[in-house]
């Protein structure tokens, strides 16, 4: 019986990790702060065309200090397993390292995910209003919480050349 209460109490703290939400996350964590030197993003526009020379998706590529950091994607065209079937356009926000979970807001949206991750890549549909939004803006504030150390950040990022996201979707 010791066992079961012990086995049942074990699930019931991962299923909870599971449902965390934005305000939990955020709220319920300390953070600390990046280091301001990194939260400039230089903005590089990329489109991506098809074999007939149709544009498949947008990418809009950030760099911090010259090393990649975050990708937005409007996707128009996509064949991937699980996402063929998605409505388009569709909208992903992409880092480049690993993370236990990851928080993005902006004004008027939240977004969060703690979804396990299989590579350093990670690439999460956001919706079409946040991705707007972040154009828009031309800045975004970011939590993680690091999966290798424990360790968690925030940062307010503000991309330094914000009419090269405009002139990128057009």
């Amino acid at each position: 019986m010791h066992r079961l209460f012990i086995v049942l109490l074990f699930f019931t703290t991962i299923t909870s990790a599971e449902e965390l939400t934005f305000h939990e996350f955020t709220e319920g964590n300390f953070f600390s702060n990046i280091d301001p030197s990194y939260l400039e993003l230089k903005a590089k526009c990329r489109k991506n065309y098809d074999d007939n020379n149709q544009i498949k998706f947008y990418e809009i590529i950030l760099f911090s200090k010259g090393g990649n950091v975050f990708d937005f994607n409007k996707v128009l065209k996509s064949n991937l397993v699980g996402r063929e079937n998605l409505k388009k356009p569709f909208y992903t926000f992409t880092v480049w390292n690993w993370f236990n979970a990851l928080a993005i807001k902006t004004p008027n949206h939240e977004f969060m995910t703690n979804t396990s991750q299989e590579s350093v890549r990670r690439n999460e549909l956001i919706s079409e209003d946040l991705f707007n939004e972040i154009i828009r803006l031309g800045e975004f504030q970011v939590y993680f919480h690091y999966l290798l150390d424990n360790s968690k950040s925030v940062g307010n990022f503000k991309i330094v050349n914000p009419g090269d996201l405009i002139d990128c979707l057009t």
